[in-house]
Formats: structure tokens, C-alpha cells, sequence
């Protein structure tokens, strides 16, 4: 993908980013695992563009969308950061759901087992 300036790509670098972000609102695991692969991909659009960003250390805009961009990564890290701490607590819930509590308190571990039992 051929850009005009490095500006230009860090926007584009951004806007999918903000896209990232507007699934991250309704963070199922299938939206969490695709997010993740969104990021990656962000990251190493980045790391491509280092030795342009490091040469053009004058370029008001470039600097002006760097920031913008740093804006939306911490947004993204706050969305999944949030959606790690609901899954996180669900699992606790149903911990304490199906095994109770321990003798500390704590709610009872859950077993992950690979297979779903169903009885009709």
C-alpha cells in the first residue's frame, strides 16, 4: 500500500484501529480473538514504517497523527484491559456458581474441559 506521506499512513494505521475499537464495545471471544489479530497487525504496519518515522523527525503532521494514534492504542489497550476483567469475573461467578467457596474464601476453581456434555 503506497502512501503519499508517513502522516497518511499513520491515519490509516489509526482508522483501522478506531474500527478495532468500535467491535471491542461488544467484546465476545470471537470479537477478542480478531481484535488481537487487528492489533498485531497494526503493530507491524508500524514496525514497516520505523525507518520512515525516524527520517522525517521534522514533520509536523506525522508528529501531530503519531500522537493521535497513541491515543487510540491506549484506547484499545483500556477496551481489551476492560473485557480481560469482565471474562476474568464471569469466570469467578461461575466458579463460585458450580463449586462454592474455598476454605479461604475465594470462589471454587472451575474445570476447563475441552468438551460440552449435553443430556436430553
Amino acid at each position: 500500500m503506497a502512501f503519499d506521506s508517513i502522516a497518511q499512513h499513520l491515519a490509516e494505521v489509526r482508522s483501522q484501529l478506531d474500527r478495532t475499537c468500535g467491535r471491542l464495545l461488544t467484546p465476545s471471544p470471537e470479537v477478542l480473538d480478531q481484535c488481537s489479530t487487528d492489533l498485531e497487525a497494526a503493530i507491524r504496519q508500524l514496525a514497516n514504517c520505523q525507518p520512515q518515522l525516524s527520517s522525517n523527525t521534522g514533520d509536523v503532521d506525522a508528529l501531530a497523527e503519531a500522537w493521535h494514534l497513541r491515543r487510540t492504542f491506549l484506547r484499545a489497550r483500556r477496551l481489551m484491559e476492560s473485557a480481560a476483567t469482565f471474562h476474568g469475573n464471569w469466570v469467578r461467578v461461575r466458579g463460585t456458581m458450580s463449586g462454592g467457596y474455598t476454605p479461604t474464601g475465594d470462589p471454587g476453581p472451575v474445570l476447563h474441559h475441552s468438551r460440552i456434555c449435553l443430556r436430553a
